[in-house]
C-alpha cells in the first residue's frame, strides 16, 4: 500500500469523512478544505507545482523534505481560507524566504523570514506583508515585523493561525504569538499556498477552520472610523519622473515637479481604494510601473472641505519622494529613500506617519490637495513598496469628511 493511501486511511479512521475530503483535495481531487483536524500534507512531486529550482528528498530523520533553492513550490488543488498551517523549515544562511497564502496569481498575503544570528533581538527577523505584481511590500508594512526565536542554522517550527482578517504566528513553540497581525490586506479571503526559497520544508500540516479562538474581525475598526485619515484620492496614470544625479546623496533623484505639470482635470483620474488605516498602496495598483532605471511618478489629488479659514497640522508617511501642493502652492516635499544616508526617514526608510509633518493652510470652502510621488529606489533596481498615508491632527471645522475631487472638476 502506498504512503498516500495509508495516510488517507488513517485520516478516515481518525477524523472521519470531512478530513478525507481535505486529503482528497491535497492529493489531487478538487474538493474544498473542510476538515477540523490537522492533516499531514505529502511533500512529494505529484502534490506540488514547482516554479524554479525545487527538489523532493527523503531524510530518514525528517521524512520527506521539500527543498526550494530558488523560486517556489505551490500546493496543488488547494483553496485555503481559515485555519492552522504548521511546518518545519531550515534556512540557507541569512537568505530571505517564506510562505505566501491566500494566493491568487501574483497577489497574496506573505510571512517572510530574514534569518540571522541576532534574530532574537532584531526587529527585522520576521515580517508580514501583502504581495502584488511579484513585489514584496516590506517598506509599507513595517508595523508588522519583529524579532523571533529563530535558529538560523537548524530546523525551526512555524505555526500560522489564520482567522478572517487576522493572523497569529508562533515560532519554535512560543506560547504567545511571536507576531500578531491585526489586519491582513492581501486582498482575498482564500487561495493557494506557496513555499518559497531558499529553504527546506518538512512536516507540513493543515487544519482548516482550527483558529484557536482567534477573532475574524480585523483590529482596525477604530482606525477605519477615524475621519482624520485622508482616504479618498484620485490617481493619474504613471509617468516617467524627470531626474538628475544628486551630488550630495550620490543618488538619482526626481526633479521638483511644477504644479502646472500635473494632468488637467479632464485627464483620466482613477479612484484609489485605501487600506483600512488610510494607506494608499500604489504597489497594489501599479507595481513598480517602470522599465529599466527610469523613476516612475504618479499624481494624486483630493479635496478637503473647510468650514472656515484654518491651519491643520498633518502627519505624513511615504516612500520614496513626495511633493505636496494645496490650492496650487507647494507646502511640503521630502525624500524617504531606503538605505540612503541623509534621505532615509525613521523608521529605517519604511513608511510611517512619523516620516514627516507640516502645517496645512486651508481656506473656507473646497481646498484641492495635489501630490506628486515617485518610486525612486536605489537606481531603479528593486522595489519594496511605494505609497502615501496622511492624517490630520483633528477634523474640527472640516465638516466631518474628507472628500475626493470628482472626475472632471476644475483645478484651482
Amino acid at each position: 500500500m502506498s504512503t498516500i493511501l495509508r495516510t488517507e486511511g488513517r485520516a478516515m479512521a481518525l477524523y472521519g469523512p470531512r478530513s478525507a475530503l481535505l486529503l482528497a483535495a491535497i492529493i489531487g481531487f478538487p474538493q474544498p478544505l473542510l476538515a477540523l483536524e490537522s492533516i499531514p500534507v505529502p511533500l512529494t512531486p505529484e502534490h506540488w507545482q514547482a516554479n524554479g529550482d525545487v527538489s523532493f528528498q527523503h531524510d530518514p530523520a525528517k521524512q520527506d523534505v521539500l527543498v526550494v533553492n530558488k523560486g517556489y513550490a505551490e500546493l496543488k488543488n488547494t483553496d485555503f481560507s481559515n485555519g492552522t498551517i504548521e511546518f518545519d523549515t531550515k534556512f540557507v544562511g541569512e537568505r530571505i524566504t517564506g510562505i505566501t497564502f491566500r494566493q491568487h496569481d501574483d497577489q497574496a498575503d506573505a510571512l517572510y523570514f530574514r534569518p540571522s544570528a541576532d534574530c532574537a533581538v532584531s526587529d527585522e527577523c520576521v515580517q508580514y506583508m501583502p504581495t502584488a505584481h511579484h513585489i514584496f511590500e516590506w517598506d509599507l508594512y513595517g508595523q508588522y515585523q519583529t524579532h523571533a526565536p529563530i535558529d538560523s542554522k537548524g530546523w525551526n517550527h512555524v505555526k500560522l493561525v489564520l482567522s478572517g482578517a487576522r493572523m497569529n504566528v508562533f515560532i519554535n513553540g512560543a506560547r504567545s504569538p511571536t507576531l500578531a497581525v491585526g489586519t491582513l490586506v492581501g486582498g482575498f479571503p482564500d487561495g493557494s499556498i506557496r513555499l518559497h526559497g531558499p529553504a527546506s520544508y518538512t512536516h507540513l500540516s493543515i487544519a482548516p477552520n482550527v483558529v484557536d479562538g482567534l477573532p475574524a474581525v480585523d483590529s482596525s475598526e477604530t482606525t477605519k472610523a477615524d475621519l482624520r485619515y485622508v482616504r479618498h484620492w484620485l490617481a493619474s496614470k504613471p509617468f516617467v519622473m524627470p531626474s538628475r544625479m544628486d551630488a550630495s546623496l550620490q543618488e538619482l533623484t526626481g526633479i521638483d515637479p511644477a504644479y502646472s505639470s500635473r494632468p488637467k482635470a479632464t485627464a483620466h483620474w482613477t479612484p484609489i481604494a485605501p487600506d483600512p488605516d488610510g494607506l494608499i498602496n500604489l504597489t497594489r495598483w501599479y507595481g513598480d510601473a517602470q522599465t529599466g532605471p527610469a523613476i516612475t511618478g504618479i499624481w494624486l489629488k483630493t479635496t478637503i472641505n473647510a468650514d472656515h479659514d484654518q491651519i491643520k497640522h498633518v502627519d505624513i508617511g511615504w516612500t520614496r519622494e513626495v511633493w505636496l501642493f494645496v490650492n496650487g502652492k507647494r507646502v511640503f516635499q521630502g525624500k524617504n529613500l531606503y538605505g540612503v544616508k541623509g534621505a532615509s526617514k525613521e523608521p529605517d526608510g519604511r513608511l510611517a506617519l512619523t516620516n514627516g509633518s507640516f502645517d496645512l493652510t486651508l481656506h473656507k470652502g473646497a481646498n484641492q490637495v495635489v501630490v506628486a510621488i515617485d518610486d525612486n529606489f536605489a537606481g531603479g533596481q528593486q522595489h519594496w513598496g511605494w505609497g502615501l498615508q496622511m492624517r490630520l491632527a483633528d477634523t474640527d471645522g472640516i465638516g466631518g469628511t474628507v472628500a475626493a475631487a470628482s472626475h472632471g472638476s476644475h483645478d484651482r
